[in-house]
């Protein structure tokens, strides 16, 4: 049963749409919960008639969500990612799903007030996308099962 919770989708890479279609396919989210920005093309692109909420940029994106996923294949592209939006994630879960982010890399990016859960999806011998997940400190219980159904559809979780 998919979750009521509003997410909103960042990033840059091929993870990024990989992500939002797993979510979708996995019926993790019903699609008008899920808001994009129209600034990344290629999720765009791959998801246009699933009936998700396309915003003007990323900003946009951020305000819609209860929860917001960036993903990134690089830190340094993390920290491009989160950057703009650093202002406006205060009470705002964060997902970061980027190899080598952990949630003291995040806090240092994004405001206080921010809720953080790091991924670093990385593939196994076989191909996999694998991944535990890193709470921040104080992070709520009942928020714990909704952030592993957004990470586990898109990686195995260790």
């Amino acid at each position: 049963m998919a979750h009521k919770i509003r997410v909103a989708f960042l990033g840059e890479g091929d993870l990024l749409p990989a992500a939002v279609i797993s979510v979708l396919d996995k019926n993790v989210l019903p699609p008008e919960n899920i808001f994009l920005s129209e600034k990344d093309k290629a999720v765009c692109e791959a998801v246009a008639d699933s009936g998700v909420v396309f915003c003007s940029d990323d900003m946009n994106t951020v305000v819609k969500g209860e929860i917001i996923v960036v993903c990134a294949s690089k830190k340094s592209e993390l920290g491009t990612a989160l950057s703009p939006i650093s202002g406006c994630t205060i009470g705002r879960i964060l997902i970061a799903m980027c190899p080598g982010a952990d949630c003291a890399y995040v806090a240092e990016r994004v405001s206080r007030g921010t809720t953080i859960v790091t991924a670093q999806p990385l593939p196994n011998e076989d191909g996999i996308l694998m991944a535990e997940l890193e709470y921040a400190g104080s992070f709520p219980d009942y928020m714990r099962g909704p952030c592993a159904d957004i990470v586990g559809s898109i990686c195995e979780l260790k």
